[in-house]
């Protein structure tokens, strides 16, 4: 057995999920927790699929059972059933990180850079996970983007539909429209001002203090390299491990969530 193998109580909520998809299994339960942990397996180690053990099945039926997968939005929805509701108290965390790409991310065929969400920063090449998290660190919603576009051009579709009454947001977030749109939806902005800021806005720091939880869920999400550094050409595939590795982080924080 591998140590990405899922033979615990997570494994078994991440198979009942999986088989309330519509066709997503054929009642063979032993062959598709066998796929899952091919998936896993390369979700964590980051390899290319050629490299798969075949203890784990034939390369070529999984990865293309994969972008099955990836095409039907199936990983999506495996997020969505494992995503929590926002807590109680009303607090949301929002960030976003740099993922660097590897050079075989390029060229997806008949499609361009920024289709695949790709673009290049100072770093180089790159995309961008765009994140919201409650104070438990587990994750609301995932939003992808090329690596050269700001965070602040997407807080906002991160945060809509959320019932939250305070947002913890970090420096790149100032903005007096912004500000002013989540406060028409009874959210409050707790972002410490920039140097050198004339008339800056009141925040709480205590509540600013939770935003270490979105920033330790990065380091979770970036432990797997398939997300760290990226090798899939098209957004569709890098996305639906994204997807997967933030319902795993979900179930393996739950537990704790229930008990604070």
């Amino acid at each position: 057995m591998t140590r990405t193998s899922r033979d615990d109580a997570q494994g078994t909520s991440l198979m009942l999920v999986i088989q309330r998809i519509p066709h997503a299994w054929k009642r063979d339960e032993a062959a598709l927790r066998r796929f899952v942990e091919a998936v896993l397996w390369i979700l964590r180690t980051g390899a290319p699929w050629r490299d798969l053990p075949e203890t784990l099945g034939k390369w070529p039926s999984v990865y293309h059972r994969w972008r099955r997968w990836c095409v039907r939005g199936w990983c999506n929805l495996i997020f969505e059933h494992l995503r929590p509701m926002v807590p109680a108290d009303g607090l949301v965390l929002a960030d976003g990180t740099t993922c660097k790409a590897h050079r075989s991310a390029s060229g997806a065929a008949h499609s361009s850079a920024e289709a695949e969400s790709l673009g290049r920063s100072r770093g180089g090449i790159g995309s961008k996970i765009h994140t919201c998290t409650d104070r438990f660190g587990r994750i609301l919603r995932l939003i992808d983007s090329p690596g050269h576009h700001s965070d602040l051009r997407y807080v906002r579709p991160l945060l809509a539909g959320l019932t939250a009454t305070d947002a913890a947001l970090d420096r790149g977030y100032v903005s007096a429209k912004l500000r002013a749109d989540l406060a028409a939806q009874g959210c409050t902005v707790h972002t410490p001002p920039k140097q050198g800021m004339l008339n800056p806005p009141p925040w709480d720091k205590a509540i600013y203090a939770q935003r270490h939880s979105v920033e330790t869920m990065f380091s979770r999400l970036k432990y797997t390299p398939r997300i760290a550094l990226r090798r899939d050409k098209t957004r569709r595939s890098w996305m639906g491990f994204a997807y997967l590795a933030a319902a795993m982080i979900n179930l393996r924080l739950s537990q704790f969530s229930h008990t604070a």
